[in-house]
């Protein structure tokens, strides 16, 4: 009976320990991805994610936002030439971007104060904003704006956050 007992608690030890390497796996996933982000202005069609910056001296600092709902337009500027021919690879693409979000949070989840607004562009920062289009081609713009405004808190505890960032002039 004893050593039925042993064979048990071994059992549930080598269980337990199993959870604590797959959490500490997933934990480490995270990170990892969390490295690997890039830390700028930016909106993804396809992943259909937003980064909103809270600070232009540390861009690491930012909001990730899904479902931000960005709209980019890519507008390919041509030489006007007579009869020449300009190939597709040797185009000028120029794109703009813009998306907005609307959340409700928790106060202690607004990243400003409520009844503040922060507005950081390209003035503040060196760091251009990257649109990432559908077919994963990539611009960047160095005219940009990005803005989060709280609005007040409710008696709930909730604040109205609005995060938009505009784009304009990207270049691949």
């Amino acid at each position: 009976m004893l050593h039925a007992t042993k064979g048990i608690q071994k059992k549930k030890r080598g269980e337990r320990d199993m959870k604590q390497i797959m959490v500490l796996a997933v934990f480490l996933s995270v990170l990892l991805f969390a490295v690997c982000v890039s830390a700028d202005p930016r909106m993804e069609t396809n992943k259909d994610f937003c980064h909103f910056i809270l600070d232009s001296q540390n861009t690491d600092n930012e909001v990730f936002l899904a479902d931000c709902g960005s709209v980019i337009t890519v507008v390919e500027k041509t030489a006007q030439t007579g009869t020449a021919r300009i190939k597709c690879e040797d185009s000028n693409r120029v794109a703009s971007g813009y998306a907005t979000v609307v959340k409700l949070v928790p106060q202690a989840a607004s990243p400003v104060s409520p009844g503040t607004t922060v507005t950081f562009t390209n003035t503040d920062s060196d760091t251009p904003c990257t649109m990432v289009e559908s077919n994963g081609r990539a611009y960047a713009s160095k005219k940009w704006q990005s803005t989060i405004r709280a609005g007040r808190a409710s008696k709930k505890g909730v604040v109205t956050v609005q995060y938009e960032i505009f784009c304009e002039e990207g270049r691949e």
